[in-house]
């Protein structure tokens, strides 16, 4: 088996535990905080979770950029390089501690949630995604055992710290922090600079619901389009799986300058995941909406239909972003992104107020159109 496809198998069985941990978790955590304490503490806490996972871009700010680079010099064997980024990537997020004052719980939830993007980008760059698979099963112990708590926070807060003690454990082991050095620094920050415009829009689109439909709507409105996006939002942790798989692909061959291969790789993945969205978004049509609306414990309308097409829109061109991104034709990826995201926000505000769920799911539609 070439060096290739063993990366990709490996990263790919890493991903899918990983992220399908990742993924039921919000599930999980939605129908049992429903459940627990109703619709609209479910719409209240996701939406401050929300707001944490935006504001964690910021602070991963050099997160993308490290698993690029990381790759890259992996393939040129350059492994000071890596090192000497390393400290760079992982200091930043520790600046969100200032906020601590202002709201305890979004604060700590932002660090733990940059540093958790950090090395899962650090390490599958390293070409090592078998790591963050044990540290997410490990980490989903602790999210698990956060339920027996009544504090609607812990499970998250558990789950996130889960994954930064493993890594940092694994970093000082594998002795991967070095001297941050002028060059490496400038390498980050030219990169960092677009890519971070190209994550954030990414990261809105998929958060920004939760909390601006409680805020121009309601707790309750925002609790339904819970339901309904954390069941959708799982199919796209399909094209994640191929992100985390292929992304340091592309940089690891565009490295070795066989754009070729790159080309090929986009093609091929995009197909697949056309395949796969189509089989699964089939049988949620037929008995999603009622499985779900017997787990939250209420009725969810049409808007479940309309979050699976939105889904599947934002996972019919995510495998080309993901290649311009990895590529020199970072700039063309970002610019794509914020036109998506200004539609939704455009629509957000026109919609959310007059027609609740339906205009936010509505919203979220739109922006991933644009992009397409």
């Amino acid at each position: 088996m070439s060096y290739e496809k063993k990366v990709i198998l490996r990263h790919s069985i890493a991903s899918i535990v990983a992220l399908a941990l990742f993924g039921l978790s919000r599930l999980i955590y939605s129908i049992v905080v429903s459940r627990r304490f109703g619709v609209e503490v479910l719409g209240r806490v996701n939406s401050l979770i929300s707001q944490a996972f935006l504001l964690a871009v910021p602070l991963s700010f050099f997160a993308v950029a490290l698993g690029k680079y990381t790759s890259e010099f992996l393939g040129k064997r350059e492994m000071e390089k890596i090192k000497s980024m390393t400290m760079l990537g992982f200091s930043f997020p520790f600046i969100g501690l200032v906020l601590i004052p202002f709201n305890f719980y979004l604060a700590i939830l932002a660090v733990l949630r940059a540093l958790q993007l950090t090395f899962r980008s650090f390490i599958y760059g390293l070409h090592r995604g078998e790591i963050y698979a044990y540290a997410m099963l490990g980490a989903f112990i602790l999210f698990i055992g956060g339920f027996l708590s009544e504090n609607y926070y812990f499970p998250y807060i558990g789950l996130l710290s889960g994954v930064v003690i493993f890594g940092f454990l694994y970093l000082f082991k594998e002795r991967l922090f070095g001297k941050p050095t002028p060059s490496t620094f400038k390498l980050l920050l030219e990169y960092s600079s677009f890519a971070f415009l190209g994550a954030i829009s990414g990261v809105f689109l998929v958060q920004a619901p939760y909390f601006l439909s409680e805020r121009l709507a309601s707790p309750k409105v925002a609790g339904v389009v819970s339901a309904s996006l954390s069941a959708a939002f799982l199919l796209t942790y399909l094209p994640q799986v191929f992100q985390s798989a292929i992304m340091p692909l592309y940089s690891y061959k565009y490295g070795k300058d066989e754009m070729e291969y790159v080309k090929w790789l986009v093609e091929e993945s995009t197909k697949i995941l056309s395949f796969l969205v189509a089989l699964v978004v089939f049988s949620l049509l037929l008995v999603g909406r009622e499985i779900l609306s017997l787990l939250f414990g209420f009725y969810l309308g049409s808007e479940f239909y309309l979050a699976l097409i939105a889904v599947e829109t934002y996972i019919a061109y995510n495998p080309s972003i993901v290649a311009l991104n990895s590529t020199k034709y970072v700039r063309e990826g970002t610019v794509i992104a914020l036109l998506g995201a200004g539609v939704s926000l455009v629509a957000w505000l026109l919609l959310i107020g007059p027609f609740k769920e339906y205009g936010t799911v509505l919203g979220l539609f739109l922006g991933y159109l644009s992009i397409l």
